[in-house]
């Protein structure tokens, strides 16, 4: 620029220099004219690349970048999210606060490495650790620092997905029937859903005498012990496979040592306005104790309409048991609002939810727990602020226990 201006400052100087010079000055401005438009296009042309070298250096929220692995011809991408939050409880005696690690979707890390071995076929394999220090679902009244549990292994498996036959998993990961009771699209799961006891599952109801009894033959029953959502056989050492999806229908089913299986149905698509999710599944425990569930049938299914961002949600299951005690059973709702109009930062979700269980810890029991959440996301961080509320109640047979409050707010960011 500063050439520019002194070769402005000498063509002013030389029209000062009489006719004879005229001529020769005209044609050095329609130069300078000239030179200065295609510094200007330099400029603009440095500075688009400048931008798009940035934009490329950027990962867009919700997306995940590769890492190049040597010759091998597979493709890493790590991903992963921490979840911590504050939980109060109120057991009808004595608060607490604990800082949690929020069990609805705990902290972890996974890395997934796939490869194209055809157009149509992928291998790869994933391994997922869960890194969770004091966990929403194990602190108690009695243990209000559980440390951390280091590395817990999620899932380690290799898998072979091709698009016309369907995908084959050898390894720990999800069985066919885990998450089948978790269909949810209301936007609000990070915080609750219907795997209730992970809000606060270490918190011990008390009995109407007022004592806080843990261990032993009279110990009482803590929120895990006594709320189930029956959602299959969670994460085991199995083989499983996945069909295609055809019509938005797709069939999984997996064998699993102690000659455990499952199976199950997912389906997805949307009917105009109204996005709709459902699962069901059928589960066999072939080596269950007479405490433990030997056959289940569960199911969720969801609803959202995308214009109002009003959203339905029901889940519900059956458990029969090895001996002759009557069987467990649970049912769900859940009715949600989400909008993109209250703030820029990203979508905010509310929900209310109601559960009701029988014969969960003992025959003749019965667990119910409501709930009122709120999530505000924020897109440019890939992070989700959550608050919620849980009021759990408990009876058996023998007596009934006070009711238990709790609420949790916190953060996930995820990576």
């Amino acid at each position: 620029m500063k050439r520019t201006l002194l070769l402005a400052a000498s063509v002013a100087a030389l029209t000062t220099g009489g006719p004879a010079l005229a001529q020769d000055t005209a044609a050095m401005q329609a130069e300078l004219e000239v030179l200065r438009a295609r510094l200007a296009a330099l400029e603009s042309a440095m500075a688009e690349t400048q931008q798009q070298m940035i934009t490329a250096t950027q990962v867009a929220p919700g997306t995940r970048g590769d890492i190049t692995t040597g010759d091998t011809g597979i493709r890493l991408t790590v991903s992963g999210q921490v979840n911590r939050g504050v939980l109060f409880t109120d057991d009808g005696e004595s608060t607490d606060t604990f800082f949690v690690d929020n069990d609805n979707s705990s902290t972890r890390v996974r890395f997934t490495g796939e490869g194209d071995l055809n157009e149509s076929t992928t291998v790869g394999t994933l391994i997922e650790v869960e890194i969770e220090s004091n966990s929403s679902a194990e602190v108690s009244q009695l243990n209000e620092n559980t440390g951390s549990e280091s590395f817990s292994d999620r899932k380690l498996e290799l898998f072979v997905d091709n698009d016309q036959l369907g995908r084959i998993a050898l390894g720990q990961g999800d069985t066919a029937s885990n998450g089948t009771s978790e269909v949810d699209l209301s936007n609000t799961d990070v915080v609750g859903y219907s795997g209730v006891s992970d809000f606060a599952g270490g918190i011990i109801f008390r009995g109407e005498d007022g004592e806080l009894v843990d261990g032993g033959g009279d110990d009482n029953p803590d929120i895990g012990d006594t709320f189930s959502n029956l959602d299959g056989f969670s994460r085991q050492d199995r083989i499983r496979y996945d069909s295609p999806e055809i019509a938005g229908f797709q069939v999984s089913t997996s064998a699993i040592s102690d000659d455990r299986y499952d199976v199950a149905l997912r389906y997805g698509n949307d009917f105009g306005p109204v996005r709709f999710e459902g699962a069901i599944a059928y589960g066999n425990n072939g080596g269950a104790d007479a405490d433990d569930v030997e056959e289940f049938v569960n199911g969720s299914f969801s609803g959202l309409h995308t214009p109002t961002g009003l959203s339905l949600t029901f889940a519900a299951g059956q458990g029969e048991f090895e001996g002759d005690r009557d069987e467990n059973t649970f049912y769900y709702v859940k009715g949600g609002w989400q909008t993109n109009d209250l703030t820029s930062l990203g979508t905010t979700a509310f929900a209310v939810d109601y559960f009701d269980g029988e014969n969960t810890d003992s025959e003749g029991d019965e667990s119910t727990t409501y709930g009122v959440f709120a999530v505000q996301e924020v897109d440019r961080v890939g992070t989700e602020v959550f608050l919620g509320l849980r009021q759990f109640e408990y009876e058996d047979d023998a007596q009934e226990f006070d009711d238990i409050t709790a609420v949790m707010a916190g953060a996930r960011v995820r990576f």
